[in-house]
């Protein structure tokens, strides 16, 4: 048999101890080395402005505001032309608080907004006296914020699909919304129809009291976004 070593338990821990450093240390070099050559090609990915035509309007924006990977490809090539194109632009770049429920939206979300080529297509509010109002159940009711709402689900039956309009203006502000508040995703569309170009956002229906200030800076985003 050998004879046993004089090496103490300890000092093997201690080894042991001293690789993991070392390997540590090796591994978080690397890291440090490959954040220095792919995060700067990263956040310049993410920063890059791209133009883009949605039916007669032009855009230059952020490519990191596409939702689709197979548009962002596109928007990278010239001319980029859409019939449709999907933002996802983050609440804080609309001029939402950093702090919880005194913006318009969560400051670390985003909101879902479509360019949508509109060749001569009727509006929502367009619908609003032929259509909506013959569906409505139990006439009209307050809304906040000086809305006025059309209740179009069954007599007797929750809420969970109404349309709710500012009466004060021809043209003004009208969405549809979906969903019960206490259900998962109670979410109130609407569609800014234009000359050949429709602006489309959906927005949480708990957000329904400041439909003025969202609406106002869905438009002024998107024409600081517009090419003059």
């Amino acid at each position: 048999m050998p004879r046993p070593i004089a090496a103490e338990p300890r000092h093997f821990t201690w080894l042991c101890l001293a690789i993991c450093v070392l390997a540590a240390a090796l591994l978080g070099t690397k890291i440090q080395g490959w954040s220095q050559t792919w995060l700067p090609a990263l956040r310049a990915d993410l920063d890059r402005q791209v133009t883009v035509n949605v039916g007669p309007a032009a855009f230059r924006l952020p490519e990191s505001y596409i939702a689709a990977a197979g548009q962002r490809h596109r928007s990278r090539l010239a001319n980029a032309n859409f019939e449709r194109l999907r933002l996802t632009v983050p609440w804080r770049d609309l001029g939402a608080s950093p702090t919880p429920g005194a913006g318009l939206g969560p400051a670390d979300g985003a909101i879902l907004i479509e360019l949508v080529s509109n060749p001569g297509r009727e509006s929502l509010r367009a619908r609003l006296d032929p259509f909506y109002r013959r569906l409505a159940r139990g006439g009209e009711i307050a809304g906040p914020d000086g809305l006025k709402i059309l209740a179009l689900s069954p007599r007797g039956a929750p809420v969970t699909d109404l349309v709710a309009y500012d009466p004060a203006a021809r043209n003004g502000f009208i969405a549809r919304c979906r969903g019960d508040v206490s259900s998962a995703s109670p979410y109130c569309h609407r569609a800014v129809t234009g000359a050949g170009l429709d602006i489309r956002y959906r927005f949480d229906r708990t957000l329904l009291p400041d439909w003025r200030r969202i609406d106002r800076a869905v438009a002024r985003k998107i024409e600081s976004l517009r090419i003059r």
